[in-house]
């Protein structure tokens, strides 16, 4: 992490005016005033080095399963002791249980859409999710004609390569087939509220 020496210095001095006319000589008083300001930086690093560090290790724990988490938090309740570090892992170790069960069950909400709109196939299914600019789109798909529509295997190497890295970057977005524009699109799984298909509508709330 770089220091702002153009703020350490803007503090140095500060430190000066204030103490100036103690008795020191400018220079000294300078001197002592930057070793303060230096201090003050350097602490300030130290800390935000820590709380990012701290951050890493709580979103890597949260990625890991609910349930080898939980394991872990049972085999820890069960010791006789814990200590201080033990304490705080434990602490951790319920948050990002929370946080897990909260990801998993948006990832298995996702899913379900999915294969809601997959399994029009053929048939048309109207599906009605909220646009990035917030508009509410209402749009009529039917999933099947997608595949008439692009190139799949026959697709460049390049071009399937971009498509894989498309769909891991952007798992909440599916490309359907959009049969008012007749051309492909993608629908914001995350923002679907209501899907149509096979005679059943599915409603969501969006958090």
């Amino acid at each position: 992490m770089k220091y702002d020496r153009a703020e350490i210095m803007k503090a140095a001095w500060v430190i000066v005016r204030r103490f100036q006319g103690n008795g020191e000589t400018l220079p000294a008083l300078l001197s002592r005033a930057l070793q303060s300001a230096w201090g003050t930086a350097k602490a300030e690093v130290r800390v935000a080095v820590m709380a990012a560090q701290a951050q890493r290790r709580r979103e890597a724990l949260a990625n890991r399963p609910v349930d080898e988490i939980k394991a872990e938090i049972t085999c820890m309740e069960n010791r006789s002791t814990l200590g201080h570090e033990g304490i705080q892992r434990l602490a951790e170790l319920r948050a990002a249980c929370h946080v897990a069960k909260q990801r998993e069950r948006a990832a298995a909400e996702l899913e379900q859409k999915r294969a809601l709109i997959a399994s029009a196939e053929g048939r048309f299914a109207t599906v009605i999710f909220t646009k990035k600019d917030g508009t509410r789109r209402v749009m009529r798909v039917q999933p099947a004609k997608l595949k008439y529509h692009v190139k799949g295997d026959a697709a460049c190497e390049a071009a399937q390569k971009a498509v894989k890295t498309r769909a891991a970057r952007h798992p909440n977005l599916m490309p359907v087939w959009d049969t008012e524009a007749a051309a492909p699109r993608s629908v914001n799984l995350e923002t679907v509220s209501r899907i149509a298909v096979n005679g059943t509508v599915h409603e969501y709330a969006i958090h």
